[in-house]
């Protein structure tokens, strides 16, 4: 079945069809929330409530937007209303990063540190998602204009960030 068609299923009740969508956008929505996340265990949080709000509301989708774009745009919701847990030990954080692909579990913790909620989030929909500048304004609630001025802005401060560039230049 095409995504389109797990859509429509899964709007007319199928949850064998929502519960494929799950599994296809679960690793992407899961590896955004931990680089946002104070520890996994909120990560994992804000995916279980952003899949149940997504099935709860899965009738409401406008196919205009990339399902991708609808699920982030839940998750962005989610992580505004979690309530943070402490750090977790530091085996923990290391073995919920393991599931997170090549250079994002390098590159994104560096990333955070230096640029604000916004701009990390711009970033990582941009360059791991994809997501056009059409597509970044919905999930950001901002304009296109605003999106491309501060794509822009965040990449010129992480230019200049010589632990950036070291890291880009070291081998995976």
């Amino acid at each position: 079945m095409t995504e389109q068609e797990l859509i429509q299923h899964a709007q007319q009740g199928n949850t064998s069809c929502f519960t494929q969508l799950v599994l296809l956008y679960q690793p992407k929505i899961h590896s955004y929330l931990l680089t946002r996340c104070t520890n996994p265990t909120d990560a994992d949080d804000v995916l279980q409530d952003t899949f149940i709000n997504a099935f709860k509301y899965i009738k409401s989708f406008d196919d205009r937007w990339a399902f991708s774009t609808w699920l982030f745009t839940i998750a962005k919701r989610q992580l505004s209303r979690v309530k943070h847990h402490p750090h977790m030990p530091l085996d923990v954080v290391e073995h919920h990063s393991e599931a997170m692909p090549h250079p994002e579990n390098n590159i994104w913790p560096l990333i955070k540190k230096h640029v604000s909620p916004e701009q990390h989030d711009l970033l990582w929909f941009f360059y791991v998602e994809e997501m056009t500048s059409k597509e970044l304004a919905h999930v950001m609630k901002k304009s296109e204009s605003w999106v491309k001025t501060n794509l822009h802005r965040s990449k010129i401060k992480l230019k200049n960030l010589s632990a950036i560039q070291e890291l880009m230049r070291s081998p995976l």
